[in-house]
């Protein structure tokens, strides 16, 4: 089960990866948004899936919950600021 959840990791960390490229040659502003908030999403199955490999996962349940919480009031913060004033 050990080494499941270690190609799961791996494999979530090339797409991470590609997001991070995705962000850094994108030129519209959006798809680079679209894809700063996929790679939050990643992050906290990242972080969700060392809690299963390292066998603590209570604990790292915490902090991806703080980490989502984190990203969601960024992604509100972001989108409010990319619509304008009206």
């Amino acid at each position: 089960m050990q080494s499941v959840f270690t190609f799961l990791f791996a494999g979530l960390l090339v797409i991470a990866a590609l997001m991070v490229f995705f962000i850094l040659y994108k030129k519209n502003n959006f798809d680079r948004l679209n894809a700063l908030f996929s790679l939050n999403t990643q992050i906290i199955l990242l972080i969700i899936t060392v809690g299963f490999i390292d066998g603590r996962i209570d604990m790292y349940i915490d902090i991806a919950i703080s980490y989502a919480i984190l990203g969601f009031v960024t992604t509100i913060i972001l989108a409010k600021y990319m619509g304008g004033r009206r």
